[in-house]
């Protein structure tokens, strides 16, 4: 029994073990914690054809009407945007706008990782940026596209 119970934990704190990132410009937020499916160590293993959901929780400190999304690989310096199905935080992503001045929020969404996709590692940049356009949050994470 004490097995099962060490085991569980184990695989507890593995699905919930925080990934490496930096705060790359918030502006009028204050993340608290960004979660990957599928990744509990950084890099993240992104595979080829498989897609992966974004937990953001984040306390805004300016109330905002809307919420978008914006994603960036960054590879030499270089930055190329990531499509995303849904760019539209108030939509199918936890939110519900208008965000109000003080409360903690989780915004949620799915990145998908096309099989044209080259094999690399690049740094990913999760970005949202409020109705007159600064960003509420930023963060940096490291991954690499596998597969």
């Amino acid at each position: 029994m004490k097995y099962c119970i060490l085991i569980t934990l184990l695989l507890v704190a593995a699905v919930n073990a925080a990934i490496e990132y930096k705060d790359c410009g918030s502006q009028v937020g204050k993340i608290k914690s960004i979660q990957i499916s599928k990744c509990n160590a950084s890099p993240c293993q992104l595979q080829k054809s498989s897609n992966y959901s974004v937990n953001i929780t984040f306390e805004i400190m300016e109330p905002t009407d809307s919420v978008k999304a914006e994603v960036i690989g960054v590879l030499d310096g270089v930055s190329v945007p990531f499509p995303l199905a849904n760019s539209d935080g108030c939509k199918n992503s936890g939110l519900k706008c208008p965000l109000q001045k003080g409360m903690t929020y989780s915004y949620v969404s799915t990145l998908s990782v096309l099989k044209s996709y080259p094999n690399v590692k690049v740094i990913v940049e999760w970005k949202l940026l409020d109705t007159g356009g600064k960003v509420i949050v930023c963060f940096a994470t490291p991954v690499e596209i596998v597969g």
